[in-house]
């Protein structure tokens, strides 16, 4: 099995390469999302991306990454907007209103245009097959970015994850803080979709994250436990795709979801454990 993945290295080493940086990068945020408890705004975030990509299709603006980091970018920042000003249930509202209006209009937009209709319904389902050297190159910058952010910022951003209340007190800027994770959410999200569709984008934005909060009692350490359960995952999932011939991106979110029932399992145990003695 190992050896058949070997030996398919050469001419889909852009796909896994691409998996791989994407997978890390995505987890990281996926933390940052899975902390303040923003599971469905990053589902709303990947659909409105592909809105922005039916839209570049549908105007023939010839820019697809581009309208899809703007559409995730605007939805991620009008969410943070709307919770700091209105609470948790009028984001909620909004929330589901850009899912469902983003999910809807993506479709009707190029329900006349075959191949965009096409195009749409494969970045739903998702597929890394035809990833290049530039998303590798664009996601390993990201993922740089990320990792020196989290060396020189640990402390502050796991205060204002924890404990905002605690972390204006000490100074922190909460607006600053929220619109730069609302951007940085936005613009992985954006760029991960046209690479990958929604699927992997979104596996690998909440699950790995979701399987380090089980395992990890406190923030700090899920930035190291989401990067190595996503790597675990995403290597598996390739391996197991290519020796049965499937598709990558579905299987490593099959994957994942099932690593995912374990950490659940191993978080029951281990607290029922810690109950009864």
């Amino acid at each position: 099995m190992i050896a058949e993945f070997i030996e398919s290295w050469p001419l889909f080493y852009r796909t896994y390469l691409s998996a791989i940086m994407i997978g890390l990068s995505l987890s990281l945020l996926g933390v940052v999302v899975v902390a303040r408890g923003n599971v469905f705004v990053a589902a709303a975030i990947s659909q409105a991306s592909l809105l922005g990509v039916a839209l570049s299709m549908f105007f023939r603006l010839g820019q697809p990454v581009l309208a899809a980091v703007l559409c995730s970018v605007g939805a991620s920042l009008l969410v943070a907007r709307k919770h700091s000003a209105g609470g948790s249930s009028s984001s909620e509202e909004l929330t589901g209103w850009l899912f469902l209006i983003s999910g809807s209009l993506s479709v009707l937009l190029l329900a006349k245009m075959p191949f965009g209709l096409k195009e749409i319904q494969s970045l739903f389902s998702s597929s890394i097959i035809g990833a290049n050297s530039l998303d590798i190159g664009v996601f390993a910058s990201l993922l740089v970015i990320f990792i020196l952010f989290l060396l020189t910022r640990m402390r502050r951003l796991t205060l204002f994850l924890s404990d905002p209340v605690m972390a204006a007190a000490v100074g922190a800027n909460i607006m600053i803080w929220s619109v730069t994770l609302s951007i940085s959410l936005g613009l992985a999200t954006g760029l991960a979709i046209r690479s990958s569709g929604m699927l992997f984008t979104f596996g690998c934005l909440i699950l790995p994250a979701q399987m380090a909060k089980h395992i990890c009692r406190d923030i700090s350490p899920m930035f190291m436990a989401a990067p190595i359960m996503a790597i675990v995952s995403i290597l598996s999932g390739l391996v197991l795709g290519n020796y049965f011939d499937l598709p990558p991106a579905q299987t490593i979110i099959a994957l994942m979801s099932f690593m995912l029932l374990l950490t659940w399992s191993y978080r029951w145990t281990r607290d029922s454990f810690f109950v009864t003695s």
